[in-house]
């Protein structure tokens, strides 16, 4: 969720957006640091918070506020009734030419644990500066608060990239503006924009992966094979059966042998004698 804010004394509109808020975290106050490694949570006397509070973390412009908000009874509201307010704020200002402005100097993690952070505060009033713990229940929610800080750190190094390509783009226009002699807009209509290199790196490959199969313009002309009779024109005719064979031999000479016998008959043998 984003919004404009419109500050009447200069006429800037400051974007805010939300990046994260959550509903409940525990707020501890916390020892100085004993050694250079970094903050312990076993030292904050996790058992006894000093508060529960919500989180907000919201970007104002190029800031990084980090609010946490407290609850307390509303006056002249009836029993029960809460309002919130400002517990405590950490104004991020991250600066990359500053080593001394790098996040680390707001938000530091501790060594011991993954859901707790010490966390800089500062008080608008007297200006003073102070290290809470800030504590999460779930896991989850300590790794959504680190990754709102990782996007806001890398938004703004794409900002900063990006502001340095157009410083370089409109300072080489205006040397070419110079060197033809020629007004600015008319310049910028005829030159055209910077090209990227799209060629491809030492030991980059480039795949094309194309589905399906070309056609063969020979086989629209080959014929084609009607359904169901596959694979059976080069087939003879299978021969018949072995009865069938002797049953059509004994046929073809049945007649002329009865023939024959009926022709012997006629004949005169005369007498025999063994």
């Amino acid at each position: 969720m984003s919004e404009s804010v419109e500050n009447g004394a200069d006429d800037k509109v400051v974007i805010e957006q939300r990046l994260l808020k959550i509903d409940e975290i525990f707020v501890y106050r916390i020892p100085p640091m004993r050694s250079a490694d970094g903050h312990r949570a076993d030292d904050w006397n996790l058992a006894k918070p000093l508060s529960t509070c919500s989180l907000i973390v919201c970007r104002r412009d190029n800031d990084l506020c980090i609010n946490i908000m407290g609850e307390r009874p509303k006056p002249g509201a009836p029993v029960g009734a809460v309002e919130t307010f400002l517990f405590a704020q950490s104004n991020v200002q991250v600066d990359f030419s500053n080593p001394s402005h790098k996040i680390d100097h707001w938000v530091n993690p501790v060594v011991d644990s993954s859901r707790y952070f010490a966390v800089r505060i500062k008080d608008s009033q007297t200006g003073r500066e102070a290290f809470i713990g800030v504590g999460f229940r779930e896991r989850t929610d300590a790794t959504n608060f680190r990754m709102s800080i990782e996007d806001y750190i890398n938004s703004l190094k794409r900002e900063e990239k990006a502001a340095a390509l157009h410083k370089e783009f409109e300072q080489s226009m205006s040397l070419r503006c110079q060197s033809s002699g020629e007004s600015g807009d008319a310049k910028l209509e005829k030159l055209p924009l910077p090209k990227s290199s799209l060629s491809l790196k030492e030991g980059e490959k480039l795949r094309i992966n194309i589905k399906g199969t070309r056609a063969n313009p020979a086989n629209k002309n080959s014929p084609k094979i009607k359904k169901g009779i596959i694979g059976m024109a080069g087939l003879k005719k299978p021969p018949p059966p072995p009865d069938a064979i002797l049953a059509s031999h004994d046929s073809d000479h049945q007649g002329p042998t009865t023939t024959n016998n009926t022709n012997l008959s006629d004949v005169d043998w005369g007498d025999f004698e063994g």
